[in-house]
């Protein structure tokens, strides 16, 4: 059942009993994933929107961290009491990927949502010919920078390509500064550097190259695929310009706190984490830039793909009334979508206040990119889960100094492909 329209509510409170309006009463509950904050728009906001465009809805948000999410997605998935709204992944990514999900019959099919017409390729989320997330904004993966720190060291533009970026880390590292500061500790975050050093040296020269290692066309043990990525993510270290005495012990929230105490001239990190990287630190207010990491050739294609979104449970009572929420919220021009903007937690590409969101302008030369067709998703999202834990334990030995080589690194990453694949 459709939500009433809003001319239903315009009449006065008086005109329908107590009764009456418990049964004209919807509970729509949503889950997602993160840490509620203050004045939280999944938690707060949402609800009170939701409340003020349907008196007769009430929204029910719960938000658990990450970890917990999974787990508890899990089990109400299982027991068939999952919410109606829930925090779905492109592709293969996590363990609420959208693939995985429609494949057991968890998803409603969108495509009669009216929203989709404003929105980029949605093929991440996109299974058996429906859409089954809906997401307006996309990632980014980047390279942070001190122009106060590249102004000092006499650099006078973003480095074009791979070679540009060693010399300029070496006239950083001779000024007496950290080139790039990572947490690895965390080590999750090798992911932010060498996904970007993936999408110029292997997706540009094949772009199904992630497709055909499910097909067996291709392997990560191939040459001049993964050990190349490997090999220039790894002289970075070898050479210092990452200092891995500080960064496997450093975790990545306080490589942000560094970033911004101006205590090394970049960082790889995620559009997701700007507000905190923007942040004024111990340096002041100094100017930040960010560009991808460009490629060896000079060709530079960037890891910018579909955000997280929403979906709605197969098994939902109500998802009419769910499809119309997110009709709406979507939409491009309603209060709700200027609240979910305002968070500056997405890059939406299209709709009200698009380009005059927070930090939009910094990450303006991706999204042209993303519309010049010279993106790719981040290779976790066409991997089963675990592949990419692989690749980050063994890197973090061979840096470590453990004797791991990157031929351990890309045999270890196929082996845990072809297992995954075969659970």
């Amino acid at each position: 059942m459709s939500l009433p329209s809003a001319k239903v509510f315009k009449c006065s409170m008086t005109e329908y009993s107590p009764v009456e309006l418990k049964v004209r009463k919807r509970i729509v509950w949503r889950m997602v994933s993160g840490v509620a904050s203050e004045n939280d728009f999944e938690t707060e906001q949402l609800p009170e929107l939701v409340k003020a465009k349907w008196p007769n809805v009430t929204l029910e948000v719960t938000k658990l961290p990450d970890d917990n999410y999974y787990t508890s997605l899990k089990t109400k998935l299982a027991s068939g009491e999952c919410p109606d709204i829930i925090l779905a992944q492109p592709m293969y990514a996590g363990s609420n990927s959208c693939y995985a999900l429609a494949d057991a019959g968890y998803l409603t099919s969108l495509n009669d949502l009216d929203c989709l017409e404003n929105m980029n390729d949605l093929a991440a989320v996109t299974y058996d010919d429906n859409v089954v997330v809906c997401t307006a904004g996309v990632s980014i993966l980047g390279t942070y920078y001190n122009k106060d720190i590249f102004e000092e060291c006499g650099i006078n533009e973003e480095p074009a390509t791979w070679g540009a970026l060693l010399d300029a880390c070496e006239k950083i590292k001779d000024k007496g500064y950290q080139p790039i500061v990572m947490g690895d500790k965390d080590q999750y975050v090798m992911q932010f550097g060498l996904y970007q050093i993936a999408c110029n040296e292997i997706y540009s020269e094949n772009a199904e190259y992630d497709a055909q290692l499910r097909t067996g066309d291709t392997a990560f043990t191939d040459e001049g695929t993964w050990d190349t990525v490997l090999t220039m993510y790894n002289e970075l270290y070898e050479k210092g310009y990452i200092d891995v005495s500080q960064s496997l012990g450093l975790g990545a929230s306080q490589a942000i706190t560094d970033f911004v105490d101006g205590k090394a001239a970049m960082t790889f990190d995620g559009s997701f984490n700007a507000s905190a990287l923007l942040a004024e630190g111990a340096a002041g207010d100094f100017e930040r830039g960010y560009f991808p990491i460009p490629a060896s050739s000079g060709d530079t294609y960037t890891a910018t793909c579909l955000s997280a979104g929403y979906a709605i449970y197969s098994g939902s009572k109500h998802i009419d009334e769910c499809k119309e929420l997110l009709d709406y919220w979507f939409s491009g021009e309603s209060d709700v979508w200027d609240a979910y903007l305002s968070t500056g937690k997405i890059i939406a590409t299209y709709g009200n206040g698009a380009e005059e969101a927070p930090n939009y302008e910094l990450f303006a030369p991706f999204v042209g990119l993303l519309n010049d067709g010279k993106a790719f998703h981040w290779c976790n999202q066409a991997w089963p889960a675990g592949t990419e834990t692989t690749m980050e334990e063994l890197f973090s030995e061979m840096i470590g100094g453990q004797g791991t080589t990157v031929e351990d690194i890309t045999q270890g990453m196929q082996d845990k492909f072809e297992d995954l694949l075969d659970e």
